[in-house]
């Protein structure tokens, strides 16, 4: 028996909307808007992610949706599952996302969400005093390819060492990098906020500070991003999650001491780690939380990520901000 094309392309198409071919669950192009998965980094500098998370900001601000949260240890992981379709937004520091759009343009940037925070701590007592010094060390970062691990070869270059060949540079997760200091498994770390002054306080000092690791602090420590793909299929939510985030940081920097404990109580039942209130003030002390994020600055990483190997090369980034 013949069948009309008409007819077999009417059924092909309620076969493409049911979602099922030769059963085959075909995955729609449009996410379920009314559940948000987002994946962050559980550091200090996305209060947004964690008062959005954890006390529900994100549920009050953007109403009839749930969210649900998943944390990763560093960037990379983050990224990866925002390519998976794990995870709808990702919060990291900027280099995972700049790295990605110049490679694939396939991500788009909707925010920052804080400044500082990363410090070059060696030992107390440490022989080293410049981080030319470094020659011949092993630096501990929280992550390779990460944020963190750019910043630290960028200011090895500049004090004329070569990562990898005068300085070996290693991972060693952030909550561990004031023991493996002290025990002089690496002579220094790095690693976001709150980390530096976890270590300053078991007996570790800024080789490099917040200022001075990068552009006297005007660096970037933390955005949010999703796919070009999911901000082209839900304009009104990311315009709704956008308007999210910039009421948090607002809020948040209203009243910075009451937003500072309001973070840390949340980065505590994220991590089950306590910070003792003198390690808080420091850490929280370099930190500015923001929301603004431009193409100029956006330039300067990508100059820092193209000088340590991090992109072979660089990209336009016209289109890598939402909306600009």
């Amino acid at each position: 028996m013949k069948i009309s094309k008409s007819l077999f392309g009417a059924a092909l198409g309620a076969l493409l909307t049911t979602g099922v071919v030769a059963g085959l669950k075909i995955q729609s192009a449009h996410a379920d808007t009314n559940n948000v998965r987002v994946g962050y980094l559980a550091n200090i500098v996305f209060p947004q992610a964690l008062l959005g998370l954890e006390q529900g900001e994100f549920k009050k601000r953007v109403p009839g949706v749930n969210f649900t949260g998943k944390n990763y240890p560093a960037g990379p992981e983050v990224l990866e599952a925002l390519r998976a379709g794990v995870i709808d937004i990702a919060y990291t520091g900027p280099y995972p996302p700049l790295k990605a759009f110049v490679k694939n343009k396939d991500v788009v940037l909707l925010g920052a969400t804080a400044k500082g925070g990363t410090e070059l701590i060696v030992a107390k007592n440490s022989p080293i005093k410049r981080v030319s010094d470094l020659r011949g060390k092993t630096v501990g970062v929280n992550q390779s390819a990460s944020t963190v691990d750019a910043q630290v070869r960028s200011a090895l270059l500049a004090a004329g060492l070569a990562p990898g060949r005068d300085v070996k540079i290693i991972e060693v997760e952030p909550a561990q990098q004031a023991d493996a200091l002290a025990r002089g498994e690496v002579a220094a770390v790095a690693a976001p906020a709150p980390w530096p002054s976890v270590a300053k306080l078991k007996g570790g000092r800024a080789l490099l500070n917040w200022r001075q690791i990068q552009d006297g602090g005007n660096y970037y420590a933390g955005v949010y991003f999703t796919t070009k793909k999911f901000a082209q299929a839900n304009p009104t939510l990311i315009r709704r999650f956008i308007a999210a985030n910039n009421g948090i940081t607002a809020a948040v920097n209203k009243n910075r001491a009451a937003g500072n404990a309001r973070t840390l109580a949340a980065w505590s039942k994220v991590t089950r780690k306590k910070l003792a209130p003198a390690v808080a003030k420091s850490a929280f002390s370099t930190i500015t939380f923001t929301t603004s994020a431009n193409t100029a600055e956006f330039q300067r990483v990508q100059n820092v990520a193209y000088s340590v190997g991090q992109l072979r090369k660089k990209g336009d980034l016209n289109g890598f901000i939402y909306g600009k």
